[in-house]
């Protein structure tokens, strides 16, 4: 098993863009910490599977992880590794979530005392006026001292989101270089999404706002690209940069990574998911119902068990978007299928027209440059029943 990913379903105002799970109502903080830890106990219970002696990562997400008072999320996280018997450490990576107006230096100490080794910081861009447009909280002077205080306080290993595509005035240059002044050893960026039911869906039905251009997404898209190469980062995943000097060369996230390869990971809280190497499951997102049913000692969970076809699909889909790609070789062997016994040319064809490449060991993958929208190539190598 690689990790444990815990759902932190709290922030204290909604994001404009953000469709994730969540709640900006904090009364029930305590109680869904308890419950969360139930929810622990009773996987650990039913499943044999999550042995905390395999637990190699802790992740918590969400929502806003620092938003928990310190002894709230004390008590959630010594919780949860007693009742999986993982020692936090022993982790290779303890990573929490947290935005810029969270770091202050008592939190900071705090999660350090709790073992936290990683912080992964909701940053998005440092033009404060675009910040407001988002309805993010913070200003870009609060995160460039929120990172440069915790790096000082003795967090090592830090992240940061950054959004492109964003319709504003803010100039994207500029948060790149802000980005690349911190003492950060990871970066991941996203392209800004109209996702459904959210603020920004209606605004732009309203015509109050228009969406950035394909071309200017892909342009901003390159431009970090091109700016992270120069400095010697690895673009190990679509929206994903390691800085150099890590572990094994780079200072990837290995929770993170564990997603992409398959293995198994346990979800906790409304509205995680998590996966057991056959089944995936799906906690509701829904906080009161999340509360009631554990409260009754119950998981409110949906599950689907995988079949052959989507392991091969989802391995396919995820690999692709990968520096190291992968194997049609080892696709075959995994799950017993060669989809292209059926369309015998089709990864030749994709080689042949520049929307795959070839590397060592037999391995492909989509170039780097065509990452940001390698959907439509994968989807044509999908095995269909």
């Amino acid at each position: 098993m690689a990790g444990v990913y815990i759902h932190i379903p709290f922030c204290r105002q909604a994001c404009h863009y953000c469709d994730f799970h969540f709640s900006t109502q904090l009364r029930s903080l305590e109680d869904m910490a308890d419950a969360i830890v139930q929810e622990a106990v009773l996987r650990a219970q039913q499943s044999p599977a999550w042995d905390g002696a395999s637990v190699q990562t802790l992740y918590l997400g969400g929502g806003t992880p620092s938003v928990l008072p310190p002894h709230t999320l004390a008590r959630l996280v010594n919780g949860v590794t007693e009742a999986l018997g993982i020692a936090c450490s022993a982790l290779e990576e303890f990573t929490l979530e947290a935005n810029p107006e969270d770091l202050d230096e008592a939190r900071i100490r705090a999660w350090l005392d709790l073992g936290v080794q990683r912080l992964s910081v909701g940053v998005q861009t440092f033009d404060t006026p675009s910040l407001r447009w988002m309805n993010r909280l913070h200003t870009g002077e609060q995160a460039r001292e929120g990172l440069a205080r915790a790096h000082r306080l003795g967090m090592r290993a830090l992240s940061m989101d950054l959004i492109y595509g964003v319709p504003t005035d803010r100039d994207w240059r500029a948060d790149i270089a802000a980005a690349l002044d911190l003492p950060l050893t990871h970066l991941s960026a996203y392209a800004l999404t109209v996702e459904p039911r959210t603020v920004l869906a209606h605004r732009v039905a309203q015509g109050d706002v228009r969406e950035t251009s394909d071309d200017a997404v892909a342009a901003e898209y390159h431009l970090l690209c091109d700016a992270l190469r120069a400095r010697g980062w690895h673009h190990y995943e679509t929206s994903n940069w390691a800085a150099p000097d890590g572990a094994d060369g780079f200072h990837v996230a290995r929770h993170n990574s564990a997603y992409w390869t398959g293995t198994p990971y346990l979800g906790l809280g409304p509205g995680a998911h998590g996966f057991d190497g056959k089944s995936r499951y799906a906690n509701v997102a829904n906080n009161p119902t999340y509360l009631r049913e554990l409260g009754r000692g119950n998981l409110a969970a949906s599950s689907e068990t995988l079949t052959n076809a989507d392991r091969y699909n989802e391995s396919l889909m995820t690999g692709l978007r990968t520096a190291s790609g992968v194997r049609p070789d080892d696709l075959e062997r995994a799950w017993g299928l060669r989809p292209d016994r059926l369309e015998p040319r089709t990864w030749e064809q994709l080689l042949a027209n520049g929307s795959l490449e070839a590397l060592e060991g037999g391995a492909y993958r989509i170039p780097e440059r065509s990452w940001i929208t390698g959907n439509a190539v994968t989807s044509s190598l999908f095995y269909v029943p």
